[in-house]
């Protein structure tokens, strides 16, 4: 019985000296067996591309612990008495469960282990590295069966017209780059937001504009709002843009270019780490005030069709109302909010907040 698998290797004892030396997880080879067909004795042997002899552990009396709880998400560790090492593995769930389903069978005594799947422990070879970064621009190359590789933290999904999205992809939670352009994708699922590590979401050349505002659901989770830096939604036949994109806290670099854009949102202004914005090639007409807040490095806003103002337009002030004064004061203080912390009419409220630059004359209002 062998895995193939990512391991890294914790020396307890170097714990116990406060020692803070752990080797780096490393492609591996974990393989269950014996010395011999007539030794009964069982062995772990690991294997690395630097180790390739592998170091044996005995099996019988000597594993401590098999820590499983994460044994769903490929994650598991055997915890050796002697030598005092910890074998932490990452690998696909499958593979992994049956490795340990016959480590334990292995340890219990009671089987006969002519039965199991273990082998000599000759060394085994070890796979190639897993690619962490996949590219498909042709249909043959989609992997309809097989699915992506499980460490996937790239992948390219470019030009093959596709027409929905894969939901394979929201397994792959070591995905930080995520490329679908040119393709005719109309919608994403609320999960995608779900995703731990994403990082960049290129969806130009697509068709997002073609659904309603409530299939943007995935703007509104946790992970995607703490972790995108890049969102690329250029060419997508776009009127209008949500106004929750203003939650995308770590966001540094938005493309809105080649649209149909009349408006944006006012909670663009909420985008506290924006620098890059390019909303070339839209009707724009005007820029919400909001985003006189940020902080940017560059902006393209060629190709709009802005307004100039020839005449100033006059309207008796009216006095805000208490909820207005509050929500100024709090908008002010850039503090994160959601329906958990206020009521959703509140965030509803917050978001769609206008701004605008006044000047005051006695008790006419110019803008």
């Amino acid at each position: 019985m062998k895995l193939n698998c990512n391991v890294e290797v914790n020396n307890r004892a170097h714990n116990l000296a406060n020692l803070s030396i752990r080797r780096k997880s490393q492609r591996a080879c974990l393989a269950i067996g014996r010395q011999s067909l007539k030794n009964n004795e069982v062995y772990i042997l690991l294997q690395t591309e630097q180790n390739k002899s592998g170091t044996k552990y005995k099996v019988n009396n000597n594993i401590e612990r098999i820590f499983e709880k994460f044994i769903n998400n490929g994650k598991a560790t055997i915890r050796m008495t002697e030598p005092p090492h910890d074998l932490i593995i990452q690998s696909d769930a499958i593979p992994l469960k049956s490795f340990v389903h016959v480590l334990k069978l292995a340890m219990s005594n009671k089987v006969d282990l002519s039965t199991l799947a273990i082998s000599n422990l000759n060394p085994k070879k070890i796979s190639n590295v897993q690619k962490t970064k996949i590219t498909i621009k042709k249909n043959s190359e989609y992997p309809t069966l097989q699915g992506f590789p499980r460490f996937t933290e790239e992948l390219h999904i470019v030009g093959l017209d596709r027409k929905s999205f894969d939901l394979q992809i929201l397994k792959l939670n070591c995905l930080k780059v995520l490329n679908l352009s040119n393709n005719q994708v109309t919608s994403l699922p609320k999960d995608l937001g779900t995703l731990p590590h994403l990082r960049e979401l290129i969806l130009s050349q697509n068709q997002l504009g073609k659904a309603t505002l409530s299939k943007w659901a995935w703007l509104d989770q946790n992970n995607i709002r703490s972790t995108l830096c890049l969102l690329d939604l250029s060419s997508n036949l776009l009127t209008e843009i949500p106004e929750k994109i203003g939650k995308l806290n770590a966001l540094v670099t938005l493309k809105i270019s080649c649209n149909s854009l009349i408006h944006l949102p006012h909670s663009m202004g909420n985008l506290t780490s924006l620098k890059y914005l390019d909303l070339s090639q839209n009707n724009l007409q005007f820029l919400p005030g909001s985003m006189r807040k940020l902080k940017l490095l560059e902006i393209d806003v060629s190709g709009n069709i802005f307004s100039t103002i020839t005449s100033l337009y006059t309207c008796m002030i009216e006095l805000p109302s208490l909820v207005e004064c509050a929500a100024r004061i709090f908008l002010k203080t850039r503090i994160n909010y959601d329906s958990s912390v206020i009521p959703r009419t509140l965030v509803k409220y917050l978001d769609s907040a206008k701004y605008c630059d006044a000047k005051f004359d006695r008790q006419s209002l110019f803008l």
